[in-house]
């Protein structure tokens, strides 16, 4: 059989330029991984993933239809967009951090079967040294809320093993690149600022190649890694994707979903605001008043003389009705009252119905609001959206207390996920360092009522009280 050289050919600025595929990945990269690690345990067996017009890259694209590569940068447009999609995600994220990084001992779990809040001094200045809870765990969060896909970088130190080092990527400057085709591995995060412009912007020489995590066989990896540094791809596996999970909640960023809806409701409001011609009165005076007003001289009037009347009235009747300072004041008409015709001359000043202000000419967003927070994840009332209602009702104290304890409690499915490379550098520094022998996890205070706790606050039982550990 004849082996084939693939050469992508990938356009750029209106220039088109030949690369060869897969080894122009590892030329970008610090090393070319020429031996990769043979396996020394059991292997997942791999395959080719669809062919879905990847031809011209050198990265999966991520998208939600064939030859996309945009999701991340739509997503993002849409939630700032939306006023209530952005709050909804700072909220869950808030609650998803709570009151933020802690770990417990291992060893002290196994001998007091109780979870006690750990302090260790190495520990605490890798937290420290690397600012996680600002410039790790936050940003990770936040990107596995928007995308449902987070990145990170690990560094090593000199003899590979310890873990020295843990930094955020920021999801839309990364790619996973296409799979060698000698072992199907995804081998290469590709990491580089201009993934945001589209494909066909970013150019070859301007991406960084990061070693992927296979998550087998990951020391043995480790040791034969050329260079100190490998990346982590935190994701939940859903069905129907190989490379880049797809959010649960993407219907929402649909082409005319709720997301457009939401976006498109202040846009007609301001459009009505800024264009409408609003009637508040229409005012009916008939001839004959003028006839009783002037009763003398109105038929000897000429046209001028008679309009300027009709102006002096119409200017008479605007001042007290368009301003503030005449708020409550009475317009007296004269007219006359007559058996066979009734009301001569009299002045009709008819309200216009304020059509805005009923809502009757532009779609109501709360409809929209409640599809988004709720396709997020979120509960209506955690953002204001229930209706106030009495004793445990939708929208009351006790009905956000409710909604706060539940996203706390089953939140550990997603700690599970975001803390995943945290959890792999604590493991992978113990095997040869055991004061790294403790698990991650996310600290929280459950919220209660003015009636088991003063303050309406139950603390954590693994937090530490007075400065002492307490226990769970």
């Amino acid at each position: 059989m004849n082996k084939h050289t693939v050469v992508d050919v990938i356009e750029h600025e209106g220039r088109s330029q030949a690369h060869v595929s897969y080894s122009k990945v590892h030329a970008v990269g610090a090393n070319a991984f020429t031996n990769y690690p043979k396996a020394t345990q059991p292997e997942p067996t791999l395959g080719p993933r669809p062919d879905d017009n990847t031809l011209g890259t050198l990265w999966e694209p991520w998208g939600d239809r064939p030859g996309k590569d945009d999701l991340p940068v739509m997503i993002r447009n849409k939630v700032y967009n939306v006023p209530i999609a952005g709050r909804t995600m700072h909220d869950l994220v808030r609650m998803a951090y709570g009151n933020g990084l802690a770990y417990y001992s291992n060893r002290e779990r196994r001998e007091t079967g109780k979870i006690i809040r750990h302090f260790e001094p190495k520990i605490e200045r890798f937290i420290q040294d690397n600012f996680l809870p600002n410039e790790w765990a936050k940003p990770q969060l936040l990107d596995y809320r928007f995308m449902m896909n987070s990145y990170s970088e690990m560094i090593l130190n000199r003899r590979k093993d310890q873990i020295t080092n843990l930094f955020h990527k920021e999801a839309e400057y990364c790619r996973i690149s296409l799979q060698n085709p000698q072992n199907y591995r995804h081998e290469f995060l590709l990491y580089s600022g201009d993934f945001i412009l589209g494909r066909g912007a970013v150019h070859p020489d301007r991406i960084n190649a990061i070693y992927l995590f296979p998550r087998y066989n990951g020391v043995q990896w480790i040791q034969k890694l050329p260079g100190y540094k490998f990346a982590w791809h935190s994701r939940l596996r859903t069905p129907g994707t190989i490379v880049y999970p797809m959010p649960f909640w993407l219907g929402l960023f649909r082409d005319k979903g709720w997301m457009d809806v939401s976006m498109t409701v202040p846009e007609v409001v301001y459009a009505m605001m800024r264009n409408q011609v609003r009637l508040k009165y229409q005012i009916l005076i008939p001839e004959s008043y003028f006839s009783i007003r002037f009763q003398n001289s109105w038929q000897t009037m000429t046209d001028e003389q008679r309009a300027e009347k009709i102006d002096d009235f119409v200017e008479y009747i605007n001042g007290q009705l368009s301003s503030t300072d005449n708020a409550y004041v009475s317009l007296a008409s004269i007219f006359q009252s007559d058996p066979h015709q009734g009301e001569v001359g009299k002045v009709e000043i008819i309200a216009i119905d304020d059509k805005i202000k009923k809502d009757s000419w532009v779609p109501s967003s709360e409809k929209s609001d409640a599809q988004v927070v709720q396709g997020l994840g979120g509960h209506p009332s955690m953002v204001g959206l229930a209706p106030e209602g009495g004793k445990m009702g939708a929208g009351s104290g006790s009905d956000k207390r409710e909604v706060y304890n539940t996203e706390i409690t089953i939140n550990t499915f997603d700690q599970e996920i975001t803390l995943e490379p945290l959890q792999f550098a604590a493991y992978f520094n113990a095997l040869t360092d055991p004061d790294w022998d403790v698990t991650f996890y996310i600290d929280h205070t459950y919220h209660t009522t003015v009636n088991d706790q003063e303050d309406g606050l139950e603390p954590s039982t693994s937090r530490p009280a007075d400065g002492n550990n307490s226990e769970s």
